[in-house]
């Protein structure tokens, strides 16, 4: 979103195109060494994977089969009838496929990592539909398309420049971004958002 625009309007051409001062959102690509899409330890047991992989006893491994069968038997039926009675029944006996003598299969929590800002100087010109740019930051280079570089949603950006730049959103902030309504675009939030990058522009330029 542009926070401050040195020029907008149109080219020769017929395109649009601007250019400013513009603030960026950011989030870092997960799946990362240094910012993984989930943690190490299972969200239901607490466990590491390892505690997951041992194979069960064979008496245990027996009966989880029978369950598996019943339960399989379970979902064709709800395929053809839906009813709270058979849902009710289809979680049970999943819940005790999967939950013999603790936590059996591994089902690691999701990270969350907050939304950073950062402003850089920026042109953008008319590509189709869309208003698209790039912004250069310690020197990895970052596509930009509509408000805050994703189109009204945040850019995934490599790992060393989420670690070393931006400021993190106010709480605040992103309730507001997150109910603001906007959709390929920013929402009612925009004015606020601007407002606290005039206010904290030295730090979001570094």
């Amino acid at each position: 979103m542009f926070i401050k625009t040195k020029y907008s309007g149109y080219n020769r051409r017929g395109e649009q195109c601007a250019a400013g001062l513009f603030l960026i959102l950011m989030e870092p690509k997960h799946d990362t060494e240094q910012f993984p899409r989930y943690t190490d330890s299972c969200g239901e047991c607490g466990k590491d994977k390892a505690s997951h992989e041992t194979p069960l006893p064979d008496d245990v491994q027996a009966v989880s089969d029978k369950l598996h069968r019943v339960w399989a038997y379970m979902f064709r039926l709800r395929c053809d009838e839906e009813s709270e009675t058979l849902r009710d029944a289809v979680e049970i006996v999943m819940d005790a496929k999967h939950r013999v003598d603790g936590c059996r299969y591994f089902r690691p929590s999701g990270v969350g990592y907050p939304i950073k800002a950062i402003v850089r100087h920026t042109s953008f010109s008319q590509c189709g539909n869309f208003m698209m740019g790039f912004a250069r930051v310690h020197g990895k280079r970052i596509t930009l398309s509509g408000s805050y570089g994703g189109d009204g949603l945040t850019c995934n950006v490599p790992d060393d420049v989420y670690g070393r730049c931006g400021i993190e959103l106010p709480k605040e902030l992103v309730e507001s971004w997150n109910t603001g309504g906007g959709w390929n675009s920013a929402g009612s939030e925009a004015p606020k958002m601007r407002e606290w990058a005039m206010a904290n522009l030295e730090a979001l330029r570094k």
